[in-house]
């Protein structure tokens, strides 16, 4: 789920068949939304199953608003028995969308771009997706590139060894100096991975002070303002052979102002539900999205209630 600068919701979501939907929402704060849907073809299907260890969907959207990355990612890894046979495959698949005219631009894959097993996506500042890789076993070795948007053309590949220092903390050498170069500039390796996956803005002095809160460690994700946080206590129980199961899902709200815990908002267990703390006209919200279709949104105020 992504809101656009002007404050449309975008939902990527995928489908048994391959045409994989992107939804965007209008005025949902009015009592009449209005929804788009965009079908995009060409993404995994049920013919893709065999193997499959994971499914996912996320979209992108630029700093202006202008487009949308619509990114579906798989893995596959062969199981005997339940253990892992081989090694893993990854597989990611992006279509690029113009939100002014609300068609497809430009797609391409990663397929037989010489990755790592492992894959993860993001986008970074300069409104570029990159695709993080990480190889199996030792010795530990990761790479990234860089695709342009909108045109999605790639980037030299950064590679790198994981290596320790005396004090156990692992840093990233690169062993493509030049290629490195060419897409970081005066960037470190570590300080670009860092800045794809940490909380924007997010407070690192934030302190909880109520001493009575039933949860209340550094939150996840913050609003853009700064005025409020939000965290994620999962409960659950231990089950036959080594097994977990969940019992309890809940999201606890936070007021960065008063350091404390304001409310509490359960979650059905074990299923999809992703969040998204947003600003519209300077009123704080938290967005729920649930199996990618059920849109359900919190007004947030300073107020020891639930919103």
């Amino acid at each position: 789920m992504a809101v656009t600068p002007s404050g449309d919701i975008l939902s990527f979501v995928a489908r048994n068949d391959g045409k994989w939907d992107l939804y965007r929402v209008h005025d949902w704060l009015s009592q009449h939304p209005v929804k788009d849907r965009l079908s995009l073809a060409g993404y995994f299907s049920t013919k893709d199953r065999r193997d499959l260890e994971g499914l996912s969907s996320r979209v992108f959207v630029t700093a202006d608003g202008t487009y949308a990355i619509c990114v579906g990612s798989a893995e596959w890894l062969k199981r005997k028995g339940g253990w892992a046979v081989g090694h893993a495959k990854s597989e990611d698949i992006f279509s690029v969308v113009n939100l002014t005219t609300f068609k497809v631009i430009g797609r391409t894959r990663t397929g037989g771009l010489d990755l790592y097993e492992f894959h993860g996506v993001e986008m970074d500042a300069q409104d570029r997706i990159v695709v993080s890789t990480l190889s199996p076993g030792l010795p530990r070795r990761g790479a990234f590139i860089q695709l342009a948007v909108p045109s999605l053309s790639v980037g030299p590949k950064c590679s790198y060894d994981l290596a320790s220092d005396k004090n156990h903390t692992e840093h990233s050498v690169p062993t493509t100096v030049e290629a490195c170069g060419q897409a970081l500039r005066s960037t470190s390796v570590d300080d670009y991975l860092r800045s794809l996956t940490s909380a924007a803005s997010s407070p690192r002095t934030f302190v909880c002070k109520d001493a009575t809160a039933e949860y209340c460690p550094q939150p996840s994700h913050f609003t853009a303002d700064l005025r409020f946080a939000l965290g994620e206590r999962t409960e659950g129980h231990d089950v036959l052979f080594g097994g977990w199961t969940e019992t309890k899902h809940t999201y606890v709200l936070f007021s960065i102002s008063k350091g404390a815990q304001i409310g509490e908002i359960g979650l059905p267990v074990n299923d999809s539900v992703l969040p998204k703390l947003t600003v519209i006209a300077g009123q704080d919200y938290l967005l729920l999205l649930r199996a990618g279709a059920v849109l359900t949104v919190y007004e947030l105020r300073d107020s020891s209630d639930v919103p």
